[in-house]
């Protein structure tokens, strides 16, 4: 049962829908309610629009997809049924995949036909495209960079609201990236498409807590400008405002981790998970997450809190390397790099692996772009430079005669362009990883030895450029309780809802295709006042 609480005496705002968050979900919901006779309004916390998507590749993993049907590729439902039950580990639910999957080519035919966002399919396979109903190319989906390049640079000369897609905080990598990337291409093709109807998206506004009415919600209390600031939503409130990943003691709480840190923008934390249990909204697959190995640059801040880079991993001549100076995880495979920062010994109580190093040689450090990122900072105290692979483990305190073993065993590996201990190179999806930089296989796309002095190494720790799990949505993207009766009045999609359409796996795209699609379903149900 819904608890009440205290309906405001006067509202600031009235409108039908009002999303939380400015994610694909959020956008996608009050365009799609806007065009079925709502008026919405968006809010978004941080200053930025596009959250963590805005950061991404942009894409939208959407199996049959039109941009595969028009270029020849085959898929089915029933392969997507067959590749989810799969690869789920059983914690997907039935209803919510075929919702997802029913829902999915048409929610982003709508939005490219109703919006300035253009689409192209991506020649990328699915992570697990090797095992049954898995793709090996076409389900990925993201902004063609040709159309979307001059379409959104030009309305970010003449819309503000456009210029407030989140651009990169900092050079990625070594500065490799320009300001154009795909997520701002969708997220900003979004944003036009509320700026040609004139829907009003407010920024720097934070969602505090939901107001409740007779066992409905009836609106929501923010915080603007350091104020209340009362949203009456006549049709719903749409939770859509990312993952918990920057909250310290819900990572505690829920997840199998003590120290996560955030590769997303640090306004991620987890506002409408709290806002929902608040009001007894179930959760489920809180132990979830995309994770990623990263590192910090001593003194790098991004408004008022620490920002942590990705690396270059996977590719010949580097390998990754836990406490004992052992490989622990295939490379090239970054959930298998999240697996093994997890992995529990039960026997000495305490983590197997962690803390975990990137080690490489000085001709995959110039490969990567590091050493030129070296010249770039102004404390290099992270990276760790020696002769000879005994002392580079002795400055980052691993055993030195281990260290020296596992890259000769991989070196072997490598000549041999086998790696038995962990597959490395084995799986389409790893050919894919290599094929980004070496797109000629030669003489294998991410197995390498480590040869040329000097050796370099940095310590790693466990990011997540999302946490997966959430409220309990059903497949109108209605909210519901511990019994599975829906909150009337509230809805959720984006990391804000549990991953629910896929369980324990994930793929490129899926979320943000979950939570476009999850926005315009929400939208649709509102606007017919069920």
């Amino acid at each position: 049962m819904v608890l009440q609480n205290n309906v405001p005496e006067r509202w600031d705002m009235e409108v039908d829908l009002v999303a939380m968050g400015a994610s694909s979900g959020g956008l996608a919901a009050v365009i799609m309610g806007h065009d079925s006779g709502l008026k919405t309004v968006l809010l978004e916390k941080s200053d930025y629009l596009g959250g963590g998507t805005a950061l991404s590749g942009g894409v939208l993993w959407v199996p049959f997809n039109d941009h595969m049907a028009q270029a020849g590729l085959e898929d089915s439902k029933e392969e997507a049924l067959l590749h989810i039950r799969t690869t789920s580990m059983g914690r997907h639910d039935e209803d919510i995949l075929n919702a997802f999957l029913d829902t999915g080519p048409e929610a982003v035919r709508y939005m490219e036909e109703h919006t300035p966002l253009k689409l192209m399919f991506e020649a990328s396979p699915d992570y697990y495209a090797d095992l049954p109903g898995g793709k090996k190319k076409g389900r990925q989906i993201y902004p063609d960079p040709e159309i979307m390049i001059p379409v959104l640079t030009e309305a970010e000369e003449k819309h503000p609201l456009v210029a407030k897609v989140r651009p990169d905080p900092v050079p990625f990598f070594a500065g490799m990236r320009e300001k154009w990337a795909e997520g701002r291409g969708l997220i900003g093709g979004l944003v036009m498409g509320c700026v040609e109807r004139g829907i009003e998206v407010i920024a720097n506004v934070r969602g505090r807590q939901l107001i409740v009415e007779d066992g409905r919600v009836v609106g929501l209390r923010a915080e603007k400008d350091g104020k209340d600031f009362f949203v009456k939503a006549n049709k719903g409130v749409l939770l859509a405002s990312g993952g918990f990943e920057w909250n310290p003691e819900m990572a505690r709480k829920f997840m199998n981790v003590t120290n996560l840190r955030g590769m997303s923008p640090n306004s991620l934390e987890g506002d409408g998970h709290i806002m929902g249990m608040e009001v007894g909204a179930a959760i489920a697959l809180m132990d979830h997450a995309i994770y990623q190995p990263m590192y910090h640059v001593d003194k790098e801040v991004v408004q008022g809190k620490p920002f942590f880079r990705p690396l270059s991993y996977g590719y010949p001549g580097n390998i990754i390397v836990n406490k004992h100076g052992k490989r622990c995880c295939n490379e090239s495979f970054y959930p298998d790099i999240g697996r093994a920062f997890l992995e529990y010994d039960k026997n000495t109580s305490e983590l197997a692996n962690a803390p975990l190093y990137w080690i490489t040689d000085n001709t995959e450090m110039d490969n990567s772009g590091m050493s030129i990122l070296a010249t770039m900072v102004a404390n290099t105290d992270w990276l760790i430079k020696a002769d000879t692979l005994p002392e580079l483990a002795e400055k980052l305190g691993i055993p030195g005669n281990a260290l020296a073993e596992t890259v000769n065993r991989f070196n072997k590996y490598a000549s041999e362009e086998k790696d038995p201990d962990f597959h490395r190179g084995e799986s389409t999806y790893n050919h894919y990883w290599g094929s980004r930089r070496n797109p000629d296989f030669s003489p294998h796309p991410v197995l390498g030895p480590l040869e040329t002095a000097p050796f370099w190494g940095v310590e790693l720790q466990l990011g997540s450029v999302g946490t997966l799990g959430g409220l309990v949505t059903n497949t109108n993207a209605q909210v519901v309780n511990s019994q599975g009766e829906v909150i009337a009045g509230l809805y959720g999609t984006s990391n804000t809802a549990a991953f629910l359409t896929h369980g324990f796996m994930y793929t490129s795209g899926a979320c943000q295709s979950k939570s476009l699609i999850f926005g315009y379903i929400a939208a649709q149900h509102m606007a017919k006042g069920k």
